[in-house]
């Protein structure tokens, strides 16, 4: 999972049960990056529409969908406007919290909040954190879950990644491929599925990569590359 969304503080009662969270300001994730994590759990259905790449960040895989507001939807528009209106990518749900490491105690995860959602209560359109009970609001305890959900979805998407590495099936997407010319920022190595390399597997490694999920994501992957002419901004 990659937790990008600006400045993350921790969620505390004692500090926040006076204050909201803003529902819109989902759009400033949306305008800051050229790409969002995916969970695989929405692959196949992001794949249909928007390219999908493999990305690695220091020794962690991840899968990334690609936007450009400088590229036009040039075929399907009516199906993929339609598509975008029906879902929103599970980082942008669960925006603006993310979950992120007790520092005494690196295997618990503490809820956090980008700092720039902090609203008063009484202005318009603002959530309320938390319940009459101390505990938190519905809307948050929903987004708790969500988190959840991802960082255990990000560790398989990581191991099918590592698999599809370690078995030759992944390549460096060059500038020669011009499959990228239109994104101003890539400096973070971009990957896609060898299809060639996925024919000359043996039957065992086929079977091992069906096994870890790792066929699947690949395929999908693959096959999404043939919409990257109609990069497009999610919202």
């Amino acid at each position: 999972m990659i937790n990008e969304y600006l400045s993350h503080i921790p969620l505390s009662y004692a500090e926040h049960a006076h204050l909201g969270w803003r529902l819109s300001q989902q759009q400033v994730l949306r305008s800051r990056y050229t790409w969002l994590p995916i969970s695989l759990s929405e692959l196949a259905r992001t794949s249909a529409y928007f390219p999908v790449v493999i990305i690695q960040q220091g020794q962690r895989w991840s899968m990334v969908v690609l936007l450009d507001d400088s590229l036009e939807l040039q075929a399907n528009l009516h199906s993929a406007e339609e598509a975008k209106d029906q879902f929103q990518l599970m980082c942008l749900q669960a925006y603006p919290f993310s979950l992120m490491p007790y520092s005494a105690h690196k295997s618990a995860m503490q809820l956090c909040i980008a700092e720039t959602a902090l609203a008063n209560l009484q202005e318009k359109e603002v959530l309320p954190l938390f319940g009459d009970n101390r505990q938190f609001s519905t809307a948050v305890t929903d987004r708790f879950h969500l988190l959840h959900r991802m960082k255990i979805d990000a560790e398989i998407v990581h191991s099918a990644c590592e698999l599809l590495a370690t078995k030759g099936v992944l390549v460096l997407i060059s500038d020669a491929e011009k499959l990228l010319t239109r994104i101003k920022d890539h400096s973070v190595p971009l990957y896609r599925i060898d299809i060639d390399a996925i024919g000359r597997l043996s039957r065992e490694d086929f079977a091992d990569l069906q096994m870890h999920h790792a066929m699947e994501l690949g395929i999908y992957q693959y096959s999404s590359l043939f919409h990257v002419s109609k990069f497009h901004r999610f919202g």
